[in-house]
C-alpha cells in the first residue's frame, strides 16, 4: 500500500444494478411450467387416464423437458451477436467471441441432450431423469478446471468472456457475475469494466470469486450425488416427479447459501481495507447508480489511493457514463440487488 496522508479513502466500483422483480419471476415460472409443471402433468396423467406405454411417455416427458432452452439459449446468443459494441466481451468485436456463461451454457445442453435422445430409444428409462445431473454436472466440472487453472496458472488458450488468450484464468464465478450483469440484465460493457476494476484493485474481492466458484463446485456433486441415489433407487413413479422438482429446491437453498457467502465475503473486504486504514468507499455512478448497502454513503474525496499492485491503474474518481437497461421499468418497480 502506497503511503498517502492526504487521503485514507479506497475507492471502487460499486457492482449492483437494477433489475425488474417481475420479469424476474415470469422466467422463474416460466422455467417451472416447462420443466416440472408441464412434464409432471403429461406424464402422470398419460399414465393414469390411457394405455399409453412408458417408452411412448418418457418420450413425450424427453420432447417437453428441451422446451424452455429453446427459448432462453437463442435470445441470449441473439443478444450477445446482434448488440455486439454494447453487450460482448472487451477487447473483441469479433461476433462468434461469445461469453465465459454462453460457452458454458452450450456446453451443457449438448451433454444434456444426450439422455433425453437416449433413454426412449433403448429403453432405459430412469437414464432419463438423469437428464438434469447432466445440465448441472457439466457446468461443476467447468468451475472446477477454472480453480486448477487459476491454481497453476494456467495461461489460456483461447479467449474467455473479456480475458484475452493468454491470461491466466479467473475463478469461473467471475466471468459468470460479468457475463450475466451485462448481458441477461443488459448493463453493457460499462458492467464488465467495473467488475475487472474491483478485481483487480481488490484482494478480498478476489478471494470471494474463488470462495463462491469452490462452493458451486460442491453444491453441484450434492446435487449429481443425490439425482444419482433417486434416479436408480426410486421406482420410476416416484422418481420422475422428485427428480425434476429437486432441480428448483436445490437451486434454491443453493442460492441462500450463495448470498450468505456474499454477504460475509463484502464484510470482511471492508474490514480488510479498515485494517490497514482505509475507509472503502463504493463508486456508485455505473449501471442504475445504485448503492451496494453497509458502505460508505458520503461523497468520496478527491484524491483516493491505489489498492497494492494497482499503482499503474486508474482508479475511478469520475461518473462513468450510466449504462441503462434497455426497457429499464419505471420508479417504483425497481429491485436492487444485495450482494457482488
Amino acid at each position: 500500500m502506497h503511503d498517502d496522508s492526504q487521503s485514507d479513502t479506497l475507492t471502487l466500483p460499486d457492482l449492483q444494478f437494477s433489475y425488474n422483480k417481475f420479469y424476474v419471476a415470469l422466467y422463474i415460472s416460466f422455467l417451472l411450467v416447462c420443466n416440472v409443471l408441464i412434464p409432471c402433468l403429461l406424464f402422470y396423467l398419460l399414465q393414469t387416464f390411457t394405455k399409453i406405454t412408458t417408452k411412448e411417455l418418457i418420450g413425450i416427458s424427453s420432447a417437453v423437458l428441451g422446451l424452455s432452452s429453446c427459448f432462453d439459449a437463442p435470445f441470449r446468443l441473439l443478444r450477445l451477436v446482434r448488440h455486439r459494441q454494447q453487450y460482448g466481451p472487451l477487447g473483441t468485436d469479433v461476433w462468434w467471441h461469445l461469453d465465459f456463461v454462453m460457452w458454458a451454457y452450450t456446453f451443457a445442453l449438448l451433454i444434456f441432450a444426450f439422455p433425453l435422445a437416449i433413454a426412449p430409444a433403448i429403453a432405459f428409462y430412469n437414464f432419463f431423469l438423469m437428464s438434469t445431473m447432466m445440465l448441472v454436472g457439466p457446468i461443476g466440472v467447468v468451475f472446477l478446471f477454472s480453480l486448477i487453472a487459476q491454481h497453476y496458472r494456467w495461461p489460456l488458450p483461447v479467449r474467455c468472456s473479456s480475458e484475452p488468450a493468454g491470461s491466466i484464468m479467473k475463478p469461473a464465478v467471475f466471468y459468470c457475475i460479468e457475463d450475466v450483469g451485462a448481458v441477461d440484465f443488459m448493463h453493457g460493457r460499462t458492467f464488465r469494466q467495473r467488475v475487472h476494476t474491483r478485481y483487480d484493485a481488490s484482494p478480498p474481492f478476489r478471494q470471494l470469486m474463488t470462495d463462491l466458484t469452490i462452493y458451486w463446485v460442491f453444491a453441484c456433486a450434492v446435487y449429481c450425488g443425490v439425482t444419482a441415489a433417486v434416479t436408480w433407487g426410486a421406482s420410476l413413479n416416484f422418481a420422475f416427479g422428485w427428480v425434476l422438482g429437486q432441480l428448483f429446491i436445490w437451486a434454491f437453498v443453493s442460492f441462500l447459501g450463495c448470498r450468505w457467502l456474499v454477504h460475509r465475503g463484502l464484510t470482511r473486504e471492508r474490514v480488510y481495507w479498515e485494517h490497514r486504514g482505509r475507509t472503502l468507499f463504493k463508486e456508485t455512478t455505473g449501471p442504475g447508480g445504485i448503492h451496494e448497502g453497509g458502505v460508505e454513503n458520503q461523497p468520496a474525496p478527491k484524491r483516493t489511493k491505489s489498492a497494492p499492485g494497482t499503482a499503474n491503474r486508474p482508479i475511478l474518481q469520475k461518473p462513468m457514463p450510466t449504462s441503462k437497461s434497455l426497457d429499464s421499468p419505471p420508479k417504483g418497480k425497481i429491485e436492487r440487488t444485495e450482494v457482488v
